[in-house]
């Protein structure tokens, strides 16, 4: 159900297809829908595939997909806005209706669009729900927005962020042409190829040295992204060397630097999942934190020492 994403959400893609077939649900998801507008159809693979999971029978599993996407299967529950904000009475419906045993199978799923149109009082009611999971009801918030979300319910999830859509969705090998057009538009082909393998260096660097790359910071980075823009573009060739590395390890193929498999073998090898994600995620936050005008020197430093995470720790 979600194959169909692999490609363009393959860390996406990974935990919650390994989630389902490792019997490690989480109880609660926050979908960062990062200005995708596929993020409601993920949503709806992944809830079929949960209340789906344990049943073999190929026409009954149609069934239930079906009568889930018409909104008639007892055990799903859609909330959305009604009007401008979610109310209060949603959700103590929902939680009434919810704490009664399953009708239909084993288990329960809420799914709660736009649920960062909710007050405090709403989202107060959410978070008690939050805070005292019950055995087999998962619940799954889907935001455009997550900076508007009461950290307390965030750290009560399991936050699971989309990549943005590419201008052209025809073939992953086109991701490559937007990151181009958009961020290289001034460079020659040299330059991007040259800018490319220092980013590839600096990650050479980290997964072989760990937190000694910081005595390399100045050779690796500030002589060679010497300026805001640019090392926000070499924050983003990071991010996308570690979702090749992320495919790799999926057993997928298309990747942005496909000259490099031998060193994203090296990396696969050097991480797994949950590390990869990591980073990137630290890398997603470094590139943000650049935009504000912050310290450079400093964000690098911090983006080196968050990496290498244990390393640090240890030393």
């Amino acid at each position: 159900m979600l194959d169909i994403y692999k490609y363009e959400q393959p860390i996406l893609y990974n935990i919650l297809n390994n989630s389902i077939i490792n019997n490690k649900l989480s109880h609660a998801y926050l979908f960062d829908s990062n200005g995708n507008s596929d993020v409601y159809d993920i949503v709806l693979s992944f809830t079929k595939m949960i209340i789906t999971s344990n049943i073999t029978n190929e026409t009954e599993k149609n069934n239930i997909c079906m009568r889930i996407d018409d909104e008639n299967y007892v055990d799903v529950k859609v909330i959305e806005p009604d009007g401008m904000w979610i109310k209060k009475d949603q959700l103590l419906d929902l939680q009434s209706e919810f704490s009664k045993k399953s009708i239909e199978g084993s288990k329960k799923v809420y799914i709660i669009k736009s649920a960062d149109k909710m007050n405090i009082q709403t989202a107060n009611s959410i978070l008690k729900f939050l805070e005292e999971p019950i055995d087999e009801i998962i619940a799954i918030l889907v935001v455009d927005n997550i900076n508007l979300m009461l950290p307390t319910i965030i750290s009560r999830c399991q936050v699971i962020k989309l990549n943005k859509k590419p201008l052209s969705l025809d073939s992953i090998d086109n991701f490559s042409a937007y990151f181009f057009q958009s961020k290289y538009a001034l460079l020659t082909e040299t330059e991007k190829k040259e800018l490319m393998e220092s980013a590839v260096n600096f990650i050479h660097h980290i997964e072989n040295n760990g937190i000694d790359t910081l005595i390399y910071t100045k050779k690796l980075w500030h002589n060679i992204f010497k300026d805001r823009d640019l090392c926000i573009v070499a924050v983003n060739l990071c991010i996308y060397f570690y979702y090749d590395v992320v495919k790799y390890k999926c057993g997928l193929n298309n990747y942005f630097y496909g000259d490099k498999l031998s060193e994203i073998s090296f990396v696969s090898g050097n991480n797994d999942y949950d590390e990869l994600i990591k980073k990137i995620q630290i890398l997603d936050r470094t590139e943000n934190y650049l935009k504000r005008n912050l310290n450079i020197n400093l964000l690098i430093d911090k983006m080196i020492i968050d990496m290498c995470g244990d390393d640090y720790e240890d030393s």
